[in-house]
């Protein structure tokens, strides 16, 4: 009984390995600090190309009909094939998304995920991302 009290006073008394409890809940956090500055980048940049993947998208699309009209030299407008552009340039991109066409505008939603290095740690394996963009034919 008298050793254990001992060993209880020499414990208290120790000093060394004092910052062991700090260290201990300090680099965790320091982790998902720096998980979230370098994921929430990650996102921001998903979101950016997202942005981008939809705008060329739907101009992709309106250009292709006006190649169209052009050529073809009426003003007969083929929808599907601003539709079938469209996919084809956001499914180039490794993206998916859904292209609406009602009567002259043509709007491109675009969805994607970001594989999160640091965040997947505590379970966050993606992050989504998404953009919409509209493009509005001209006939006249």
């Amino acid at each position: 009984m008298r050793s254990i009290r001992n060993l209880i006073r020499r414990f208290r008394r120790d000093e060394d390995g004092s910052m062991t409890p700090a260290f201990l809940i300090m680099v965790p956090l320091f982790v998902i600090l720096v998980g979230l500055v370098v994921d929430g980048a990650g996102k921001i940049q998903a979101n950016d190309n997202t942005t981008a993947i939809a705008s060329g998208a739907s101009r992709a699309a309106a250009n292709a009909v006006a190649a169209g009209v052009i050529t073809d030299g009426g003003v007969n407008l083929d929808l599907n094939r601003a539709r079938t552009t469209a996919l084809d340039y956001i499914a180039a991109a490794g993206m998916t998304g859904t292209v609406t066409v009602n009567a002259n505008e043509i709007t491109v939603s675009v969805q994607t995920v970001y594989d999160t290095h640091f965040l997947s740690i505590i379970g966050v394996e993606t992050l989504p991302a998404s953009a919409t963009a509209t493009a509005q034919l001209i006939t006249q």
